[in-house]
């Protein structure tokens, strides 16, 4: 059974660039490995993207033991590393770039500690490299996203129409979506052309919507026609059309027989209906996805700023503020150090689940035993689950989504423990 990887929060100062990573020949000096990556690299447009957008939370660093006890060698991510520790100290970085990351570093809050993932060997981190590095890998390994894959993504509108069009054509059986794969590119080179997109009736009028000014039996025709040169060896519809020759497709195509030659008004091209109006379809359900980060509340940390614990503030904006999806087990054990400090802060002498007793909890108004029930649970889950992950060898929580709901279930809760710590100073 493959052994389950702990991430945890290493400082930067501890992980060194590796000298002998796969992009470079093998350097003596981390001089030397900062001087070519940053030439060859494109170091500088990473640290751009790390001031405006933070490290990715879905990409850990992997490292490996360093040659002195307590330091680490990046043997994934040192791109990022490197863009980094230049921004931490732009004096690390070669002269002619030394400007432009001091520039960037003006109002950087300078990143002291990462996400990673510790590895003991090299052998050990190589099958995940492989993973990432080298291609699909007979399926195995990270596969790119085609031209299609790409726009769903970006949600940019450069291949918006074509995309559209496509999309239709396979919902009503116009092509295969076998037949469709590796087509969006030669589509969008013939729909970018204003004259193929008056013979379709294609409207932008509302560059968000794309709609339809043909009937729906004209738009399939004129559509059947265009998608069936499309697949063919006819040397119609090819990527290697110039604008006069696809002009020319386009008078042709919008001369052909058999269409009404009427227009209706514009109506969104993936709800026609024969007349042309647009039909409803059944809304599906999206899934609300998982939260990021336990939920903050800045009444929380004003009380805890009149309160004046700079462990308990510090605490409460660390465990809010860490990415929660790959940082469930740190961030369990963080709730449960501020819900025990905090009761300490109380007088308690007792763990948590104790001290905030029902009595207590009516006390502050949150309800009788009844009505306390799901607070009470998830109490104990916190208790429970912090201490697991923090003193168990194995066993640790793993679950966001419930972690995020006890918070939020016990936001008033904590609420009222602080105000009550501030009345007593």
């Amino acid at each position: 059974m493959a052994r389950r990887q702990i991430g945890k929060f290493v400082s930067v100062d501890r992980i060194f660039l590796d000298h002998e990573n796969p992009r470079h020949v093998p350097y003596d000096t981390q001089e030397e490995v900062i001087a070519y990556l940053c030439k060859q690299e494109q170091i500088l447009p990473i640290a751009r993207d790390i001031v405006s957008h933070g490290l990715s939370p879905l990409e850990l660093f992997a490292l490996l033991p360093g040659k002195v006890s307590g330091t680490y060698i990046a043997a994934e991510g040192n791109r990022r590393l490197c863009a980094l520790k230049l921004l931490n100290d732009p004096d690390l970085a070669p002269a002619h770039l030394r400007k432009d990351f001091e520039k960037l570093s003006k109002g950087w809050e300078a990143t002291d500690e990462v996400a990673s993932v510790e590895f003991k060997s090299k052998t050990e981190v190589k099958v995940w490299l492989d993973r990432l590095h080298d291609g699909l890998s007979g399926g195995i390994g990270r596969r790119h996203w085609n031209a299609d894959q790409k726009q769903r993504n970006s949600g940019k509108r450069k291949n918006s129409v074509a995309m559209a069009v496509l999309d239709y054509a396979v919902e009503n059986n116009v092509i295969s979506a076998a037949d469709r794969a590796g087509k969006l590119t030669t589509v969008q080179r013939f729909l970018g052309n204003s004259l193929m997109q008056e013979a379709l009736g294609i409207d932008r009028t509302d560059p968000t919507e794309l709609k339809s000014n043909r009937p729906k039996g004209d738009f399939d025709k004129l559509l059947t026609q265009f998608v069936g040169d499309l697949q063919t060896d006819n040397g119609q519809v090819t990527s290697r059309k110039n604008k006069p020759e696809i002009d020319e497709y386009a008078r042709k195509l919008s001369r052909m027989t058999g269409l009404s030659g009427e227009t209706v008004a514009p109506a969104p091209l993936t709800a026609l209906d024969p007349k042309g109006k647009t039909s409803e379809k059944a809304a599906k359900p999206k899934s609300p996805g998982a939260p990021k980060k336990l939920p903050y509340d800045q009444a929380i940390a004003d009380e805890l700023g009149k309160l004046g614990s700079y462990k308990l503030s510090n605490l409460y904006f660390s465990i809010c503020n860490i990415p929660l999806t790959d940082n469930t087990p740190i961030v369990a054990i963080g709730l449960w150090a501020f819900v025990e400090s905090l009761c300490a802060k109380l007088g308690s002498t007792v763990d948590f689940i104790s001290f905030l007793s029902v009595l207590r909890l009516t006390g502050y108004g949150l309800g009788n035993k009844e009505q306390t029930k799901g607070l009470r649970e998830a109490i104990e889950r916190v208790s429970k689950y912090g201490n697991t992950t923090k003193h168990d060898e194995d066993a640790a929580h793993f679950n966001g989504t419930q972690l995020a709901n006890d918070m939020e279930k016990m936001r008033k809760l904590i609420f009222k423990c602080v105000e009550d710590a501030v009345s007593k100073k």
